[in-house]
């Protein structure tokens, strides 16, 4: 079939559908759906306070680093509860909790200080099978 442009109306409907498909697959590949939204980091100096949101099952930021030029660094963390469901956040280096706030409902803040020498450190939700869901982030002083 022809559309009076020598290009066949065929032709024209294949192209649609690949230019939408195209459309959608540069979306999700760049972290818009809702299902894998774009991870954020936060770099900070010491002493400075991090507001970090909680909900279902994730923080924002996802990972903190502290600029602290090879010494100890001090760090507030105020978790804010967006979710619908209970959260906390425990701040560990391995297995050793270093830092916690009580697990609490959706809408609340809890604060959590904190002084760490350089290394890598890790914080979760213990909330249920939050952990096990990706609620878990990174913390790193520098």
């Amino acid at each position: 079939m022809e559309d009076g442009h020598g290009s066949g109306i065929l032709s024209a409907a294949v192209r649609a559908p690949a230019a939408i498909l195209s459309a959608c697959a540069a979306i999700f590949a760049g972290g818009c759906s809702d299902d894998d939204e774009p991870v954020r980091t936060v770099t900070v100096r010491p002493g400075a306070t991090v507001e970090m949101g909680a909900d279902e099952y994730r923080f924002d930021p996802v990972r903190v680093v502290v600029k602290a030029r090879g010494r100890k660094a001090g760090l507030r963390i105020v978790l804010v509860n967006r979710g619908s469901l209970a959260h906390n956040i425990h701040v560990r280096d391995g297995q050793r909790n270093l830092a916690s706030t009580p697990s609490f409902r959706a809408g609340g803040r809890r604060p959590v200080k904190l002084t760490l020498p350089p290394g890598s450190y890790n914080f979760l939700c213990t909330v249920a099978d939050h952990e096990e869901l990706g609620m878990v982030g990174a913390l790193e002083v520098r």
